[in-house]
């Protein structure tokens, strides 16, 4: 492809007028598609950071063991909707030897992805108590949990993390809950996408305000162990990675295995439940799904009635992962430190040209390289600066979509931009601040 950038103002609005897609209020997916579209009918290359797609290969102890999986023909057997036992067994000892929590495997629930274990979590969070039917999301989040939240028919309310840290989190936390509405707290830690890091003062602090105020807290641990300043990697040492589950009763944590294990296509995650919650039971979930045990309700009220449980194949290949992590045999997060060491230089282009970090500071720290980063330029609002950067072949999504107050900046993912890829970022943010001193 020739790569003359900007493309015009005529061919970006026949691109609009073609899709049908509004410029102030587009999807992840609709980004993505709007990109493909420019690239190939603006003959530009595109620098792809609009998706949170992780970029690095399976493992192959993965593959082995799903491939043994196969062929034994268990992709002709439908599997058990709670889980395989192996899975069940290695979550619980996973979670022992880098979380430092205690769960039976009877806590540990395969899920398509920690997605579709965030949606039954909030399904149930809505609808355990009567009048409690409001997620409350640590700001700024993935925009497709205010999505679920939305179809499930449940409200919405936030609080902006950046400006609440500490014991002015908690505070805020409180007043919201106090009203009586709020029937989960919902974040991911390291935040999707400001990347900041919640404390354990402020974990033991949420899981008192959860259990007192009869709150399901719902702890994506999306990108696990990914907070790079600190080294997580040794099984059954400190420092383990910080989950409320070390100090509260009313949890679901749930784990990804697409970023920290690379291995997003199958889609097959894992649901912790609390062990106080899990025999709990409350009427109001009898009525909803006819389960009142929470582990019921979690696995026959939602998993079943879903998916029927998640991909029979890929769960062996997910316990073989965290067998060996829990043995200290595979180190995953060595090996997705390298997302960290791409945002490092993707970032320091980016702040070469003109443009400034947006979520900068992790309360008193810098904030770590990880998955992703926030930018903003100079005189540009969020929506604008995206369309704009979308002329000269680079994608990303506003903060604006993800539920942030800081309307004026962008969501930047790194995994797709290889070594490769930097001279034609640098190339790119080069003309686009020659064009707007």
């Amino acid at each position: 492809m020739t790569r003359l950038i900007p493309i015009s103002d005529e061919v970006l609005k026949d691109i609009f007028d073609e899709t049908g897609f509004n410029p102030n209020n587009l999807s992840i997916r609709e980004t993505n598609r709007l990109a493909t579209i420019i690239s190939e009918k603006g003959k530009i290359d595109f620098v792809r950071m609009e998706m949170g797609i992780p970029n690095i290969p399976t493992p192959d102890i993965a593959k082995e063991a799903e491939k043994q999986a196969i062929d034994k023909g268990l992709q002709g057997i439908y599997p058990p909707f709670d889980g395989i036992p192996k899975l069940k067994l290695a979550g619980s000892k996973f979670v022992k030897a880098f979380l430092d929590i205690d769960v039976e495997p009877e806590h540990v629930i395969p899920t398509c992805g920690s997605l579709q274990g965030g949606y039954i979590s909030q399904a149930l969070a809505g609808n355990m108590y009567k009048g409690k039917d409001t997620i409350l999301y640590l700001d700024p989040t993935f925009p497709v949990t205010r999505y679920q939240a939305k179809f499930l028919g449940l409200k919405n309310e936030g609080i902006e993390l950046y400006d609440n840290r500490g014991e002015k989190l908690l505070e805020s936390i409180q007043e919201k809950v106090s009203k009586g509405n709020i029937g989960g707290l919902l974040w991911s830690s390291p935040n999707n996408p400001s990347w900041s890091c919640l404390t354990e003062f402020e974990l033991k602090g949420m899981a008192e305000i959860c259990d007192n105020n009869d709150v399901l807290a719902i702890e994506d641990l999306a990108y696990l162990g990914m907070d790079f300043r600190k080294d997580y990697s040794q099984p059954h040492e400190e420092p383990y990675i910080p989950t409320i589950g070390k100090f509260g009763k009313n949890w679901v944590t749930l784990i990804s295995s697409s970023k920290a294990f690379s291995f997003p296509g199958p889609r097959c995650g894992l649901a912790i439940i609390s062990p106080d919650l899990n025999k709990q039971e409350f009427s109001q979930l009898d009525e909803f799904c006819g389960r009142k045990r929470f582990g019921h309700a979690f696995s026959l009220g939602g998993l079943y009635v879903t998916t029927s449980g998640t991909t029979h194949t890929a769960q062996f290949a997910l316990a073989k992962m965290l067998e060996s992590s829990t043995n200290g045999e595979y180190n995953f997060i060595k090996i997705t430190s390298e997302y960290g060491k791409r945002a490092k230089k993707v970032c320091n282009i980016f702040l070469k040209y003109g443009f400034k970090q947006v979520y900068e500071k992790d309360m008193d720290e810098t904030v770590g390289n990880g998955f992703y980063l926030t930018m903003s330029y100079p005189n540009y609002e969020g929506t604008d600066l995206m369309i704009e950067l979308m002329k000269y072949g680079i994608s990303t999504i506003t903060l604006k979509s993800t539920g942030s107050n800081r309307h004026e900046g962008l969501r930047v993912c790194v995994s797709f931009v290889s070594e490769k890829d930097m001279p034609l970022l640098e190339e790119k943010l080069k003309k686009f601040m020659e064009n707007n001193k």
